[in-house]
């Protein structure tokens, strides 16, 4: 019994710790319930965050859509103007390949125009300096007949 007598302190003790960690469990379950809370109230921003930038992401996809529609709508308009342009300048030069081709011709024509015409009065000078030399071989002879 006279050992029971210095166990009285111990009960005291271990009944204030007890009381302490039960405190200690009541706020540490305060502060999960807090947790629990604030984690709670961070997913449902996320949720939030997560919708808003979900719009976000699917306006700008329909921008960019619109943007490429209409870009491709420009693009297309630019490819048929340019292909204008180009049968444009592709009739005019059909038409200077035409007109230089005319003038060619023209040309051509009035070089064989020379050419005959050159060809004429070569044929006349050669029929003139046979005829001088007849002449002068005619005149020769003449003269070689009265001086023998």
């Amino acid at each position: 019994m006279a050992e029971q007598s210095t166990n009285p302190v111990q009960p005291t003790e271990s009944t204030l710790a007890l009381s302490f960690l039960r405190e200690d469990i009541q706020d540490l379950r305060q502060d999960v319930r807090q947790v629990h809370e604030r984690l709670e109230q961070t997913n449902g921003r996320l949720d939030d965050l997560r919708t808003e930038m979900n719009q976000r992401i699917d306006d700008l996809r329909t921008e960019m859509s619109e943007r490429l529609e209409q870009t491709n709508g420009r693009l297309d308009d630019l490819r048929t103007e340019m292909s204008g342009r180009l049968e444009q300048t592709n009739e005019r030069l059909d038409d200077l390949r035409a007109e230089t081709s005319g003038r060619f011709d023209q040309t051509n024509e009035r070089i064989d125009d020379l050419i005959k015409q050159l060809d004429s009065r070569y044929a006349r000078l050669m029929a003139m300096l046979i005829a001088c030399t007849s002449i002068l071989v005619t005149a020769i002879g003449a003269a070689v007949a009265v001086l023998k």
